[in-house]
């Protein structure tokens, strides 16, 4: 993969996963760069707000076709775009080029996950796109919806470590995959956690049978504590994993959300509207315990 592709364009886009990128292995970056730069590409489209709904599951189709056959695919000017999204965009090219200059088992690996991404990105398409706020009916749409934007990615990151040179991990090849999807699920369920307030104002509610400011604060704890299971199964997949780097670069985005529950869990109507963050000094101390905890 091009150095300035996973470098500069990965930074752009995520420093949070360009910072847990830069400490694993150098055969694991690879396949994972190129898969997450696709996903965020599609995740991009999906949220180009100025396109119609339409238009936008049919760039989400081509951009699938694009990505497993090759096909022409153009995105649509939209303004607005973060610097880092539309370089991104520019370079879709060199991102299939890197794709395709993968060992053929992580290019299947790679397509089957952008694939279950974009099928939930447009399912999340179609399920709000009614007048007023639109809200979940169950916690099984949800839970689905966790697992298809995000626990596959937990499921493609282990079989990417299995299928590589190598004992991945302690922990057998099943639990793996079980705790990376839980992994997964709990990371996106704390991201639709901090954004409630934001996407209630944009007509959407992940929250199932929340309309209210105080069923929000309710259904808020109740989430909260599911996203904590979730992190207790990713720490015992972090711990599993054979090798200093790669517990480490794995360990780290849990402990960032862990802190960020703990946040949530305080944090008062005013204080969510405003969005909960982490600031970059407690990012490094998290980086210091996520070192002691690679050695541990």
């Amino acid at each position: 993969m091009k150095g300035d592709l996973s470098r500069k364009v990965l930074k752009d886009v995520s420093r949070s996963f360009y910072l847990s990128l830069r400490f694993l292995p150098k055969e694991f970056r690879a396949p994972t760069s190129v898969g997450y730069l696709l996903a965020r590409a599609s995740d991009t489209i999906a949220d180009a707000g100025q396109l119609g709904i339409r238009e936008r599951r049919d760039l989400l189709a081509r951009f699938v076709e694009f990505v497993t056959e090759g096909k022409i695919f153009q995105m649509p000017e939209v303004d607005g775009l973060p610097k880092g999204e539309k370089v991104l965009m520019s370079r879709l090219g060199d991102c299939v080029a890197a794709l395709e200059n993968l060992p053929n088992w992580q290019q299947v690996s790679v397509r089957k996950v952008v694939g279950i991404i974009t099928e939930g990105q447009c399912w999340d398409l179609d399920r709000f796109a009614g007048e007023g706020v639109v809200s979940l009916d169950s916690d099984d749409e949800l839970r689905r919806y966790t697992y298809q934007v995000a626990g596959c990615v937990g499921e493609f990151w282990t079989e990417i470590g299995i299928g590589g040179r190598g004992r991945f991990a302690r922990a057998s090849d099943d639990e793996m995959m079980r705790w990376g999807q839980a992994y997964g699920r709990s990371l996106q369920l704390i991201n639709i956690l901090r954004d409630v307030p934001e996407d209630q104002k944009n007509g959407r509610c992940y929250l199932p049978g929340a309309e209210t400011r105080e069923q929000l604060l309710r259904e808020r704890h109740r989430w909260i504590k599911e996203a904590h299971k979730g992190l207790d199964q990713a720490e015992r997949y972090a711990r599993s994993l054979n090798g200093k780097r790669m517990r480490f670069g794995t360990v780290l985005p849990a402990m960032i959300g862990r802190k960020t529950l703990s946040r949530l869990e305080v944090a008062s109507w005013d204080d969510w509207q405003a969005r909960v963050k982490i600031t970059r000094k407690e990012v490094y101390v998290l980086m210091a315990k996520a070192a002691k905890f690679a050695v541990s």
